[in-house]
């Protein structure tokens, strides 16, 4: 986070909000200094400003989250800014914190995962917007979602900043929250059947020389866009890429296509554990759910596979073995197999990566190449060689096999 710089320490002694007759607000201190509207805060305060305001029904109303290094998450006389009521026929927004409601709400400092609790209240039945300006005074790396609970919906201020919605009067005032800095860090753990060997998979791509420099999957199937690319392959322990995609849903079944709200291709290790580009770390995402998190993991030749359960945070991760039991994968003995000692994994095979093993995995994948060295859709045991043990050993074995991911 950016160090505020104050020009003028006076300025930052408390604000009291103010209503005029015509619903303009202003904000004066102690030493009489008025501010015509919030906009006018902005000066002095050049970092990490956050301006809400929620206009409806003919009225509009502000409020400010403002980072300051010596301000507190209680009230700081010196900063924050009580709510006082408006008219009933006007919006009404604010922050709340245990003790109050207020108009300017400074905190300390950017956390990971902090939120803002917002106060929402409205006389009148009809649509509203919320627009979020100075979203410049944040470092770009800063992410800043506000959450919708009566219409279940995220919206990511930095790139929407205005959110059209209906309210009436007896909506919960809680109904909106901030997140700054979402960070959703998963730990997954995942075997493919082709590469593994009876305690972990090889790395005989990566040895070769084979894997790609740049994610794989921006080709049908998935069609996934994502930047992710190295100068180097990061780690002698990969054995491939794999792509890892979120969906919010209330139960497994409920999890298909329209679900998913994030992906992000990362490295799998030989070991079973996907790692992000620095081949150690953690996958991390950006975007919060609502409901329930399920993961689906897809990989280029095998069978994509999906948690049969809520993936569930604990002490700051979501983490999830695929691999330890047929239940952990949605469809059970269908969608995966025992690869040996009760490790599940992957099914491998589906060369043309339409979700069904079958014929044509050998005709228009494997037989095209047989015989060839590299990065290959019909290298089915990752070894970069493509001949018969690929065909004979895992395609063979499970024509018939088809995912199990909703669609």
């Amino acid at each position: 986070m950016k160090t505020l710089k104050k020009t003028n320490p006076m300025i930052f002694v408390t604000f009291w909000l103010m209503l005029t007759f015509m619903l303009a607000m202003s904000f004066q201190n102690v030493n009489g200094q008025l501010f015509n509207d919030i906009k006018s805060l902005k000066s002095p305060l050049t970092d990490d400003l956050l301006i809400l305001t929620a206009v409806g029904n003919g009225y509009s109303d502000q409020t400010i989250i403002i980072f300051i290094p010596d301000a507190t998450a209680g009230f700081d006389s010196d900063y924050d800014a009580y709510k006082l009521p408006g008219i009933y026929a006007a919006p009404q927004l604010y922050s709340i914190i245990p003790c109050c409601n207020l108009a300017v709400n400074a905190l300390p400092e950017i956390t990971t995962n902090l939120e803002v609790q917002l106060g929402f209240e409205v006389g009148y039945d009809t649509t509203y917007t919320i627009s979020a300006t100075c979203l410049y005074t944040f470092d770009p790396s800063v992410t800043i979602h506000m959450e919708d609970t009566k219409d279940n919906v995220f919206i990511n201020l930095m790139t929407d900043s205005v959110y059209t919605f209906t309210a009436n009067p007896s909506d919960d005032p809680e109904r909106f929250k901030l997140y700054f800095n979402y960070t959703l860090f998963v730990d997954l753990k995942v075997f493919l059947e082709g590469p593994y060997s009876g305690t972990e998979m090889n790395t005989n791509l990566n040895s070769g020389g084979y894997i790609p420099l740049s994610q794989p999957y921006n080709t049908i199937p998935w069609n996934y866009n994502g930047s992710e690319s190295v100068v180097a392959i990061p780690n002698s322990d990969i054995t491939d890429w794999v792509l890892v995609e979120l969906r919010d849903a209330t139960d497994a079944g409920s999890a298909n296509n329209a679900a998913m709200f994030d992906r992000q291709a990362g490295f799998l290790l030989k070991n079973g554990t996907i790692a992000g580009l620095d081949g150690a770390s953690n996958l991390e995402f950006h975007i919060p759910y609502l409901q329930n998190l399920y993961i689906v993991v897809w990989h280029r030749n095998h069978l994509g596979i999906m948690s049969a359960y809520p993936v569930t945070e604990s002490g700051g991760i979501y983490s999830y073995d695929f691999s330890s039991g047929v239940d952990q994968v949605y469809g059970g003995v269908h969608a995966h197999k025992n690869l040996g000692g009760g490790v599940y994994g992957m099914i491998g095979g589906d060369g043309d990566a339409n979700g069904i093993i079958n014929n044509a995995d050998k005709t228009s994948i494997w037989w095209i190449i047989a015989g060839k060295r590299g990065y290959e859709a019909g290298d089915y045991n990752l070894n970069g060689q493509i001949n018969n043990k690929d065909k004979n050993n895992v395609w063979l074995i499970n024509i018939g096999s088809t995912s199990q991911v909703p669609n």
